[in-house]
């Protein structure tokens, strides 16, 4: 496909980036495997800084270069880390995993292996919720191929660190190895809608990295990134759209961010996808032939590219071509997925046990103190802001859209005393100005207990709306608090009536031709004269009494 022009698929199928779905006659059937970094500060099986952007080449060491006679130590903080993963997704933990080399020749992956794990994976059988609303094309239940390497590298913890918290590890006497659930093992289970089945989560070593645009004309490579810790979490293909799987793949990054394990920073190689996909008759109950496709940075590339190559099987298909079984690579500039190489299969690594690791072996109450120590996720913190709080399932989604923000609006909630204001000042101006300094909310000089003020004063009628949308701006530039702000400048909302029937009359008086088109019939003209009301009295007025009080004045 490499010398395919744009938008062309393989044989000469024109396919459009545009273009629409597979079509009523088919089903995409879609399973993704995705390489999340371990928030650790040294490797997986060295004490190497695992620190992204250092500069090329400085932390290697004899272990993760692969040098004669070194040998590896598994990095207790990554197990821990790996741990949180597979109980956040109801996976099934095992009490005993198997380190495996998986062989392959790439130049920045300086053994000529990868330490992994195959037949004897850490976790099997979990799942993750995608909200119905997401769903656009369905699912389809069938056993998917097994996952393949990846990953990436940033900062945490080391083996050997006595500050880090550390979770014991036992590698001997090993408990006998009972084999994890084979690819079908859960497909006759009813499944709630919307549910996606992890297979299985393992833990690898990360490759280093080729770097193509250093030299021209050249390739180098950085071995920073060899031997960074990594998941890999692979899905059952229950995935039947290109937008099914970008929601799945958004609600599995809230959920890594929530249990603090990565910062999933794609543009790094946080967190890397790579996405199986194939394209069946929908009278058919067999599989068709799946490709895989690489170099998936962004979530939206994620879609485009199982669009794309969604559309460009049925092409095949349509003009009685057979799909190639086939690892492709996806070209954002150019919208189009090219031809890589063949895909390979299990034997084609030459998977054995790793000799140097004994069995990774896991004690039931090692396994139940990470799940205890897993903070409210995600989904559940959601149902609670519904049913404890009452707020719509909309505002509930947005205020648990990431840890820091529930938290601050949880802390703003219980300072205001109502739980609808805190969740409409969070979700209005605390985002927006957010957005506008482009960080985090807990970054802000405003604080959660300021909006609780702000919330009480307007409830209690000492401030307009208005008045303390004011005031939050100026608690933003200063950190100070409203309540003080408000009394050291002698604000508050204005009630007298012989105040408000004089800044009615000012606002009538000037203007007199909006009054006589008001009285004509222009009701709509309220909002006008509110604002000029409002304008004058510096945004003090009471709204509601002066509502009243200019209608009566205008209806004279």
């Amino acid at each position: 496909m490499s010398g395919n022009r744009k938008g062309e698929g393989k044989g000469g199928v024109h396919v459009h980036e545009h273009d629409s779905g597979p079509g009523p006659e088919y089903q995409a059937v879609i399973g993704l495997e995705i390489h999340v970094q371990l928030h650790t500060r040294s490797k997986m099986f060295c004490g190497s800084s695992a620190e992204f952007g250092a500069t090329p080449n400085t932390h290697v060491c004899p272990v993760c270069l692969g040098l004669p006679g070194a040998l590896p130590v598994i990095n207790a903080r990554a197990v821990e880390l790996a741990l949180r993963a597979a109980v956040a997704l109801d996976c099934t933990v095992h009490e005993a995993s198997v380190f495996a080399r998986k062989h392959y020749f790439y130049p920045d992956l300086p053994k000529g292996y990868q330490i992994t794990q195959y037949d004897r994976p850490l976790a099997t059988g979990g799942w993750l919720d995608v909200p119905s609303q997401a769903l656009t094309g369905g699912s389809a239940g069938t056993p998917s191929a097994e996952g393949e390497s990846g990953g990436a590298g940033d900062p945490a913890d080391d083996p050997g660190s006595p500050s880090a918290p550390r979770l014991p590890l036992s590698h001997s006497p090993a408990p006998p190895l009972v084999p994890a659930p084979g690819p079908g093992a859960r497909d006759t289970e009813a499944r709630a809608p919307g549910r996606v089945r992890i297979r299985r989560i393992h833990l690898e070593e990360d490759a280093g990295k080729s770097v193509h645009d250093r030299l021209p004309g050249k390739t180098a490579v950085d071995l920073n990134r060899a031997g960074v810790p990594l998941i890999e979490i692979v899905t059952e293909p229950d995935l039947g759209s290109p937008e099914h799987a970008r929601a799945f793949l958004t609600q599995l990054k809230q959920l890594i961010e929530y249990i603090e394990i990565s910062d999933c920073d794609m543009e790094k190689g946080s967190l890397r996808v790579d996405a199986n996909v194939s394209v069946r008759r929908r009278a058919s109950t067999g599989l068709g032939t799946k490709t895989e496709v690489k170099n998936l940075n962004s979530f939206s590339a994620v879609e485009r590219a199982l669009a794309f190559e969604i559309r460009r099987q049925v092409g095949e298909l349509e003009a009685g071509r057979a799909v190639v079984h086939e690892t492709l690579l996806w070209d954002a500039e150019r919208g189009e997925a090219r031809s890589m190489r063949s895909k390979e299969e299990s034997d084609d690594y030459r998977y054995f046990p790793e000799p140097d690791l004994p069995p990774l072996v896991l004690r039931p109450g090692d396994i139940e103190a990470v799940r205890t120590g897993l903070p409210e996720l995600p989904a559940a913190r959601a149902r609670r802001f519904v049913e404890v709080f009452g707020l719509p399932a909309y505002d509930a989604a947005v205020l648990t859209a990431t840890r820091e923000i529930a938290d601050y609006y949880e802390a703003a909630a219980a300072a205001a005393g109502d739980a609808k204001a805190a969740s409409n000042w969070v979700m209005g101006d605390v985002l927006a100005l957010a957005r506008q300094h482009r960080c985090g909310v807990a970054a802000l000089r405003v604080q959660p207990g300021h909006i609780g003020e702000l919330a009480r004063l307007v409830a209690d009628g000492t401030l307009s709306r208005p008045l303390a949308r004011q005031l939050f701006e100026q608690a933003a530039d200063s950190g100070r608090s409203p309540a003080e702000l408000a009394a050291e400048e002698g604000l508050g909302q204005v009630s007298d009536s012989g105040q408000l029937e004089a800044w009615v009359a000012f606002v009538v008086a000037a203007h007199p031709q909006e009054v006589s088109r008001f009285r004509a019939g222009e009701e709509k003209l309220m909002g006008f004269f509110m604002g000029q009301l409002m304008k004058e009295s510096g945004g003090r007025a009471d709204p509601q009494r002066s509502a009243a009080l200019l209608r009566s004045r205008l209806r004279a």
